[in-house]
């Protein structure tokens, strides 16, 4: 007995030293850069501001100030971490002087990490019966390319020709950081579908996106290269899947699916449909998970979820690890904060 002691003594602090590696390094994947995301200012959910947060539930900034019946949306990180990118919602009924979709005149701006020098992306005249530009009803969704050069977004524009759509081309364009050389991706020809949410792969070979069926009404989630050539449908019709994210080691396309028994939950799929994996794995009486973002280093998580805090149970940020365990909330407050992207800047 005497002689396994020595063994023994060794083999305590060896363990103690890989959990405290291991834990080291999920603190260390936690703590990298910052997450911007969509708050409400009001439990109504009637004006929302970009703000920025550490990953542990700290140093909370609000970079906007929207005036009041605005809300500001869609927020994404430059991969280098110096801008964002965000959609900002302003009050506009359809049919009127200017024509929103919705009933908002939506449009996309580029501002610096600390919310400074607000620049509006491409054009938008919000005239259904005017030529291009002035037939666009609304700017969504932008994604850096991982340069920086480019942005991806959705153009609302009104189309007679698109008659199983509403009359509108909701499509993927391009257009370069400075707004200029903006050109189409998808929904190049009359169609029933509309496109959302373009997510570039860490190449810059591909973009994610998802598109809804009109009459389906239901979403899957797609590839295309940049170009507009080989677009694939990635996930099944009937998971009704939306707001794709790559990860950055571009495997896996992490995204948020509505079943048809309630349940609302993250998945993760390999570009070319293999893998599919529900990660959070909640009943339509648990948890409704939201739209999520992988953290820079890939094996963290940030989301959001409902219920959350207060009475009106409004969706929390949540961080879990990369395979949907350990979920543990960042944000407690009454009002309703989602919309997350996890990027480079420092905090």
């Amino acid at each position: 007995m005497s002689k396994l002691m020595p063994a023994a003594r060794l083999l305590v602090p060896a363990v103690a030293l890989v959990a405290l590696l291991a834990a080291t390094a999920a603190a260390g994947s936690q703590g990298e850069g910052r997450i911007v995301f969509r708050g409400y200012l009001d439990p109504a959910k009637t004006t929302g501001a970009v703000s920025t947060i550490a990953p542990d539930g700290t140093k909370r900034v609000q970079l906007t100030h929207p005036p009041r019946g605005t809300i500001d949306t869609e927020p994404d990180w430059s991969a280098d971490g110096s801008r964002i990118a965000f959609e900002r919602q302003v009050p506009c009924p359809a049919g009127g002087p200017r024509d929103g979709l919705n009933n908002t005149c939506d449009l996309v701006y580029t501002m610096k990490s600390d919310g400074t020098g607000v620049k509006q992306l491409v054009e938008c005249g919000f005239d259904a019966g005017a030529s291009f530009p002035g037939n666009c009803v609304g700017v969504d969704h932008p994604g850096w390319s991982p340069d920086g050069s480019k942005l991806a977004f959705q153009y609302n524009l009104v189309d007679p020709r698109y008659t199983d759509s509403l009359d509108l081309s909701a499509g993927i364009w391009i257009v370069d950081a400075d707004g200029t050389d903006a050109h189409q991706v998808t929904q190049r020809t009359p169609g029933r579908f509309w496109d959302f949410g373009p997510q570039w792969s860490p190449d810059g070979a591909k973009l994610a996106f998802f598109r809804r069926d009109l009459k389906a009404d239901r979403e899957a989630i797609y590839t295309v290269a940049a170009t507009g050539a080989g677009e694939s449908r990635v996930t099944p019709a009937a998971l009704n899947a939306a707001n794709p994210n790559w990860s950055p080691d571009g495997r896996w396309i992490l995204f948020s699916a509505e079943a048809g028994d309630g349940s609302a939950n993250l998945y993760k799929i390999h570009p070319d449909g293999t893998g599919l994996t529900n990660l959070t794995k909640e009943r339509a009486s648990g948890f409704h998970y939201l739209s999520a973002s992988f953290a820079p280093g890939g094996r963290v998580i940030v989301t959001a979820r409902t219920p959350g805090t207060g009475p009106e149970r409004a969706a929390d940020l949540v961080v879990m690890n990369a395979d949907g365990s350990n979920a543990r909330p960042i944000t407690r407050t009454r009002l309703w904060e989602s919309g997350a992207d996890w990027g480079r800047a420092g905090g």
